[in-house]
């Protein structure tokens, strides 16, 4: 690339002298460069005499060529630069709905600020899509539960997301300051579907408590169970960052016990992947914002004394 760089400059000059100062280099190293690109071509682009330097028909053609790929190559470089100067680019990352929801609004208005002509591509999805993503490339990170046995990501904990019991305020599990997973089986069951993390969770707790629970409805959305919850058509646990999805007021939540069970969260990340800086701001402020939603959330959802 650097020997047309040179050979354009000559064919913009009226001389290789003037070539050569535009380019900053030596007349005598120009007309170097020139003669290696005449030899390894075969034919001769310039005809020079004491006044004038002047293409041949072979170097008219090169020379329109040429410009076009220098041009291309400088805008290429432009464009680079203007990325890694933060001033233009884009960053994609899939986070879960709870996610979404809770830490990120936090987590893009400081990347905002910080890189105002960022696009920011939000993919807000279940678990095995947001890994789907990472592995395939279409992300730069993902926000959710630690993966299965890939070798190829890497995964960083942001925290623990404990289980919380949503009922009606009139509820008879509304009475108690807390409640148990043994309590469930009295009641309708309001499940995510087994796609989903809050599902895996859900199950694990209740093995570990000795009892089945067959959902009387089975739902994707956070939203629709605690719709359901609203229209007093049966119970649901739920993990602490998903309460602020819903106005909360309107029902009753109780910390889950025997066993208290913690979805554990973090980003993962692909280790033979190098992101670009702006990836690495924004995955710093989900690391603030996910420390301030831990306290936040999980201290708004204690239940009153």
């Amino acid at each position: 690339m650097r020997q047309l760089q040179v050979f354009v400059a000559a064919s913009r000059a009226r001389s290789f002298s003037e070539a050569a100062d535009k380019l900053g280099i030596s007349q005598p190293s120009l007309s170097g460069t020139i003669a290696k690109i005449e030899a390894q071509i075969g034919f001769k682009l310039f005809d020079r005499t004491t006044r004038s330097l002047l293409l041949t028909p072979d170097g008219r053609d090169l020379a329109a060529v040429a410009e076009d790929l220098v041009r291309d190559f400088e805008s290429a470089l432009d464009g680079i630069a203007v990325r890694a100067a933060g001033k233009r680019g884009r960053v994609s990352l899939a986070v879960l709905p709870s996610v979404a929801a809770t830490v990120l609004p936090r987590a893009l208005r400081a990347f905002a600020k910080q890189f105002p002509e960022i696009d920011i591509a939000v993919h807000d999805v279940l678990q095995d899509r947001a890994v789907a993503l990472l592995r395939n490339g279409v992300v730069d990170f993902a926000v959710t539960i630690q993966a299965g046995s890939y070798p190829e990501l890497a995964y960083e904990e942001l925290g623990a997301d404990p289980f919380f019991l949503v009922c009606e305020r009139g509820h008879a599990l509304a009475r108690h300051k807390t409640a148990q997973w043994s309590d469930l089986p009295d009641y309708p069951f309001i499940a995510l579907l087994p796609t989903t993390s809050v599902r895996r969770f859900t199950d694990a707790a209740m093995a570990q408590a000795g009892i089945a629970v067959r959902p009387r409805y089975e739902v994707e959305q956070i939203l629709s169970a605690v719709t359901l919850v609203s229209a007093g058509l049966g119970v649901t646990a739920l993990p602490a960052l998903t309460l602020a999805m819903f106005d909360e007021r309107r029902l009753a939540v109780r910390p889950l016990e025997e066993p208290a069970i913690h979805r554990r969260m973090g980003v993962l990340t692909l280790k033979e992947r190098t992101p670009s800086a702006q990836a690495r701001f924004l995955l710093e402020a989900v690391r603030k914002a996910f420390a301030t939603a831990n306290k936040r959330v999980f201290t708004a959802a204690k239940p009153p004394d």
